[in-house]
């Protein structure tokens, strides 16, 4: 043996938790242990985990996120390869500025209080993050790239300032995208928004509508869910505009642009089944077409009536519907009817034109519209079954006529064109003859043309709030709006303004009197702020070069680094985040920055973490669980692989207290097993695989198969079966100590020392102190079980020399019996009759059913 080991000879010293962390703690931070190497020979590895907002201490859902990710990172830095784990906040937003309001403090107080809880708190969970590139969004040394990148797009013209109706938060009072309306509520307080007409900053997302559509294909390491959101909210919809033209009560055309409302439709084909004409309350113009007229009462209903109910929930149509007829008519291109115009609380005008010509025939909406109004609903298209019916009658598609229908609801619009003049008897549904057949005549009579639409809208970043990052940019009476010139840059944030009175940025001499950077006169400063979301959407790029004093990052670290190859966090942020992030990338790859086209090559999206009943854990509810409730009674190194054991990283699960006091006495007991080895190991002893016994050979096998196992397991993110391989060696190594224990001196002492590193490596990404501690104490490494090489294994030596096959007697199981694996059938069966000599005692057997290495079935008579 070894000096070490003699020394320590039968000596396991206990398991102490805290002492042990704290050690490691220290011990990590002097070594600065956690840096990155920086070294080209190496390959990459680029683990990230969403970094956090900072409304206080972390709970156990970050505790799972941030534990995923350690695991990953620590595992690549023992597979040799360069790692980069930074860690950040994200600390702009409107939590904090509640928060101060509430506990009368500042919002930049609140918040770097709550970032040096969570500090400690991650420090005491163990994470192995290079704190000299630690990110904090509201740090002026951050935001002030912001807002550099800000008007970089802005120069690109990919950022504009328009007045729009927009989603007005009542309760966080400012705006909100498209994206952070769900379910008709805000994302964040969960008021029900209103439509506002405000003027507001946007980032012309849709330039990279189609290319952010395409490119979901390039990422086939993104689970398909989160892919399809993303399709989905991107809506790519192929089509045609048609223009319909406004005539007055007698069917006169009203001349000229303003004449004319143009829509957007997938179907063309059932232009004929257009019997009502809608604008959405929201629509341009809307009340120059009724103001003074005997319609304007009704029509401003209407409208009022809309503003108090979400897009989104319009938008879906299963609210009741309410509408009101304009007084107005639009001609119908194919058939020249006059159609009435009415506008429909259900229409909205983020999609399309915000007009839509009905067909209540093949619409459910339209039809339930329809019914409630008593509007006409003409078909225009006959399904498969419907025609057979017709032509069985001796009827004739041609002369096939019906006013309205006696459904109960809409048909489905795919079938035979009817009632729809030179086009019927032609197949009608989306990309069909009649409707390639009806947009070549309206491309030829300019009255349509072919046309992509998209679901997507312009992502608009005002926000009303003093808390974010402020848009660099002033108006000036007699330049305009100018940008803030690159050289006073940041724009920083006033420091006490008074919150809790309610004073805002608007309000602010201090901040929004300037001077014009162009001619030199009085101007104001913007006092919007970006949407917090801006901040969030490049912060991994930083990671890359957090020192930079010249630029957001240098291309040669974005091109060593980029892009992220795992990213880690929750399904929520399936559009908001990740698809604002994608956007960043392209548009940063376009103004030469990077190379890449997407920044996150692999996406888990891990699971939720619950209460005991299965509630989904929150600060409102109550019920989170805090992680000081495991670390201080069992140590961090039980919650981490409680966390991981417990379920796929990709699963929700219930908080379960068993198991997290099981994890415990598995970690005790790996502990004392690893110490055992150890005092009967010898780390200068040669193995020699020919020149083992039996009980050490079968170890060595499972030594060979298990971490086979754990590393496959690794690879594929699962935790949890990687966890039970390592226990699974744990027990083999148990089970020789067990066998040897009459004669210890018999004990393979390379053996036992080669099972307590590779236990104690193998687990060392899932329990890093506890691996450390063992790694110096009882193996005597002098390093970090971190700087050293992952275990070498060789799935060939797992093969073993016998298996077990069963035996059975017509089919019944009578027995087992251990026999070479390379027996032939002559030798399973005679193998076979001997164990179950007493099932066949005098039988004759006439027939043996050999299966190799599974079972022998004796037909005997």
């Amino acid at each position: 043996m070894c000096d070490h080991c003699t020394q320590t000879h039968n000596e396991i010293p206990p398991y102490d938790a805290h002492a042990i962390e704290a050690k490691w703690q220290k011990a990590w931070e002097d070594e600065n242990l956690f840096a990155v190497d920086e070294d080209p020979s190496k390959p990459k590895k680029y683990v990230l985990e969403m970094f956090p907002y900072p409304s206080g201490d972390l709970h156990m859902g970050h505790a799972r996120n941030y534990t995923i990710g350690d695991a990953m990172a620590r595992q690549a830095r023992m597979r040799g390869f360069d790692v980069l784990h930074p860690i950040g906040f994200d600390a702009f937003g409107l939590p904090a500025e509640n928060a101060a309001i509430k506990h009368n403090t500042q919002a930049g107080e609140w918040t770097y209080k709550n970032m040096d809880q969570a500090l400690a708190t991650m420090k005491r969970m163990g994470f192995s993050y290079d704190m000299d590139r630690l990110v904090k969004t509201c740090d002026p040394d951050y935001y002030k790239w912001g807002q550099w990148i800000f008007e970089k797009l802005w120069e690109r013209g990919l950022v504009y300032r328009k007045k729009s109706p927009v989603n007005w938060c009542p309760g966080c009072n400012t705006v909100l995208a498209n994206e952070q309306v769900t379910e008709g509520h805000c994302w964040r307080c969960g008021s029900v928004p209103e439509k506002r007409e405000l003027e507001q900053w946007y980032f012309k997302i849709t330039d990279y509508a189609q290319e952010l559509l395409d490119d979901l294909e390039k990422l086939p390491g993104w689970p398909e869910r989160v892919k399809q959101m993303q399709a989905n909210w991107i809506g790519r919809s192929e089509g045609a505009e048609v223009d319909f033209t406004l005539c007055d009560a007698d069917g006169q055309p009203i001349q000229g642009d303003e004449g004319k409302i143009t829509v957007f439709t997938t179907r063309a084909d059932t232009l004929f089944g257009c019997t009502f004409f809608l604008l959405a309350p929201e629509y341009k113009g809307l009340m120059e077409l009724v103001e003074g007229t005997e319609y304007e009462a009704d029509v401003r209903a209407v409208v009022a009536g809309a503003e108090k109910v979400s897009a989104v929930e319009r938008a879906q149509g299963t609210l009741e519907k309410h509408g009101a007829f304009t007084g107005r008519y639009v001609v119908n291109p194919v058939s020249g009817q006059k159609v009435p115009v009415w506008v429909a609380d259900y229409i909205v005008s983020d999609y399309g034109t915000g007009a839509v010509m009905a067909v209540p025939c093949g619409d459910q909406r339209d039809f339930e519209f329809a019914r409630k109004y008593d509007l006409p609903i003409v078909p225009i298209i006959l399904m498969d079954d419907e025609r057979e019916a017709l032509e069985d009658a001796g009827e004739s598609i041609d002369t096939y006529h019906a006013e309205t229908v006696d459904w109960d609801s809409a048909h489905a619009a795919e079938g035979t064109l009817v009632q729809s003049g030179k086009y019927t008897g032609m197949r009608g549904g989306k990309h069909s003859e009649g409707e390639a057949a009806i947009v070549a005549d309206l491309e030829a009579a300019g009255t349509g043309r072919r046309s992509v639409q998209f679901r997507l809208r312009d992502w608009l970043i005002s926000r009303q709030r003093y808390w974010g990052n402020p848009i660099p940019a002033v108006h000036c009476e007699h330049c305009g709006i100018v940008p803030v010139p690159e050289d006073q840059l940041p724009v920083t944030l006033p420091a006490n303004l008074d919150l809790g009175a309610g004073e805002t940025l608007a309000e602010c001499k201090e901040f929004y009197e300037t001077t014009c950077p162009v001619c030199g006169r009085p101007a104001r400063r913007e006092t919007d702020t970006m949407d917090t979301f801006t901040c969030s959407s490049w912060y991994y790029l930083r990671y890359c070069d957090p020192h930079n004093e010249k630029l957001p990052f240098s291309k040669e670290a974005a091109d060593r680094w980029m892009p992220v190859d795992n990213y880690i966090g929750g399904i929520e942020h399936a559009i908001l985040h990740l698809l604002y992030s994608r956007f960043f990338t392209k548009a940063l790859r376009d103004l030469g920055m990077l190379d890449v086209d997407e920044p996150f090559t692999n996406l888990l999206c891990q699971g939720m973490v619950k209460d005991a009943n299965g509630e989904t854990m929150s600060k409102s509810k109550g019920n989170v669980v805090p992680p000081s409730s495991v670390i201080d009674p069992f140590g961090a190194d039980t919650m981490r692989l409680a966390i991981l054991f417990i379920a796929p990283p990709e699963k929700d699960f219930d908080w379960d207290e068993e198991a997290v006091a099981g994890a415990n006495r598995f970690i005790k007991r790996a502990w004392r097993i690893v110490w055992q080895l150890a005092n009967a190991g010898d780390a200068s002893a040669r193995l020699i695989p020919g020149s083992l016994d039996a009980a050490a050979k079968k170890l060595y096998r499972e030594r060979h198969r298990t971490l086979a196992k754990c590393t496959e397991d690794f690879d594929r993110q699962q935790f949890n079966t990687a966890i039970s391989a390592i226990m699974e060696l744990v027990n083999a190594a148990s089970a020789y100590l067990n066998a040897t224990d009459a004669a210890p001196e018999a004990r393979d002492a390379a053996l036992c020392w080669l099972v307590a590193s590779d236990i104690v490596s193998s687990l060392a990404p899932i329990c890093p102190f506890w691996a450390d501690e063992l790694w110096h104490e009882a193996l005597g490494h002098t390093e970090s079980v971190y700087t050293a090489p992952w275990p070498e294994f060789d799935i060939a030596e797992a093969a073993t020399d016998t298996v077990e096959i069963a035996v059975q007697v017509l089919g019944k199981l009578r027995s087992r019996v251990e026999i070479s694996a390379t027996a032939t059938q002559d030798e399973m069966r005679a193998a076979a009759e001997e164990a179950a000599a007493k099932w066949i005692d005098g039988k004759t057997v006439v027939k043996a059913i050999c299966v190799p290495g599974k079972l022998v079935n004796l037909v005997v008579k």
